[in-house]
């Protein structure tokens, strides 16, 4: 009985293991023969001298089948001779033969007695004595692949990345050399007025008060002299505010905040608005002339706010980036019209002088306003610009534009001048 049940499965097994070579069999047969490239010519227009060599392999040939090769150049032409169209296989199943250039190449495995035409326009299917056909393209040149497409975009953006890179350290040098003009030029001024307008005045004033003295009380002339050096020393004192800060305009980590708090107190307006002051960043200090005129645009752009909008709200907002440092005051008032923005409009040559500042400092000033919407002015400067800083400690300091600390530094209602 044990005999038997062996026997049994023995057979069973051969029967299994033949099923699986018919099988085997079967779908090999229904694929058939086929064709692989394994070296390939460069691609480009054929020609008689342009000769390279192409290989390749076959699966399933039987004896006597051979190898017609094609390049394409416009129609296929057979290769590499139309009188010699045939590539022997090898007995390892390996092909090679050489061939003129092409845009693409094709094999055909084909029967002994086929006879390739010489050239067409079109390959023949897998019948009448064509067993396969495989089509490649050729080979792309150097210049055509991948990886240099990638080094060439590469070395693009090098290159333009250095020429903005030169490009904005030359902007950056003749901004500095405009402020660095700029600021002796105000030394000169302010010298040339110290020595003579401003002495001429303290002479004048000398001698008023010599007159006055050798004036009786009860002279006529006491009240009108008097007068005239009141005048006098307010004119001298303004005239050395004037010369102080041509000389001096040196603004330094908080001045400018403190400037812009003191302006309500100095317009003595009748407006009453709550006015406050944001400082995000760590305030750092200024270049004199670009302090001079960030201070000034935003003492024309909160003036205007606090004589002309009607807001109940005005903020005055000042930011110190790693790459610019941005002046921005707003308002909740009436707004101007969209024509009124541009310059030489009459009755706002304010904006045409903050907008001329502006340019000579190298920064960019935006108005947005719409009537019954309020205004917002916004001006920007480079940091290369504007601190004082060197270029290390700006770069240094980066990570503040990724967390900038926003501090109320002032807020109150301002009411009849006061703040």
């Amino acid at each position: 009985m044990f005999a038997f049940k062996k026997r049994c499965l023995s057979v069973a097994a051969l029967i299994g293991l033949s099923v699986l070579l018919c099988s085997c069999r079967a779908r090999d047969a229904k694929h058939g023969p086929s064709i692989v490239f394994t070296r390939v010519p460069l691609a480009g227009e054929g020609g008689p001298d342009k000769l390279d060599i192409i290989e390749g392999r076959v699966t399933q040939a039987r004896p006597g089948e051979k190898i017609v090769l094609f390049a394409r150049w416009g129609p296929w032409w057979v290769q590499p001779l139309a009188n010699q169209p045939f590539t022997i296989i090898q007995s390892d199943s390996t092909w090679r033969n050489s061939t003129h250039y092409g845009t693409e190449y094709a094999a055909l495995l084909v029967d002994p007695e086929y006879r390739p035409l010489p050239t067409m326009s079109a390959l023949p299917s897998e019948s009448a004595g064509v067993l396969a056909v495989k089509i490649t393209r050729g080979r792309p040149v150097f210049w055509q692949t991948w990886w240099f497409l990638l080094s060439s975009a590469f070395v693009f953006v090098v290159v333009v990345g250095t020429i903005f890179r030169v490009r904005m350290e030359r902007m950056t040098r003749q901004l500095r050399l405009r402020v660095e003009e700029r600021l002796a030029e105000r030394s000169r001024i302010a010298q040339e007025l110290h020595d003579t307008l401003l002495q001429d005045f303290l002479s004048v004033s000398m001698q008023l008060h010599v007159a006055n003295d050798q004036l009786a009380d009860d002279s006529p002339a006491k009240p009108a002299v008097a007068r005239v050096l009141g005048l006098m020393g307010r004119v001298t004192e303004e005239a050395r505010n004037t010369v102080q800060g041509l000389r001096l305009s040196n603004w330094g980590s908080q001045d400018l905040e403190q400037a812009f708090s003191r302006v309500p107190r100095e317009l003595a307006t009748t407006q009453t608005a709550r006015f406050r002051i944001i400082v995000e960043g760590a305030a750092r200090p200024l270049r004199p002339v670009v302090g001079d005129d960030i201070y000034l645009i935003g003492r024309e752009a909160i003036a205007n706010a606090f004589r002309h909008s009607g807001a109940s709200d005005i903020e005055c907002e000042l930011r110190y980036d790693s790459n610019y440092v941005r002046l921005l005051v707003r308002d909740n008032g009436r707004g101007i019209a969209g024509d009124f923005q541009w310059p030489g409009h009459e009755g706002h040559s304010g904006l045409t002088g903050m907008r001329e500042r502006t340019d000579k400092i190298g920064g960019k000033l935006r108005v947005l306003s719409r009537e019954d919407a309020g205004t917002e002015i916004e001006l920007s400067v480079p940091s290369e610009a504007a601190y004082l800083a060197s270029s290390h400690e700006r770069s240094a300091k980066w990570p503040s534009k990724l967390n900038p600390q926003k501090i109320n530094r002032a807020g109150s209602s301002v009411g009849k001048g006061q703040v």
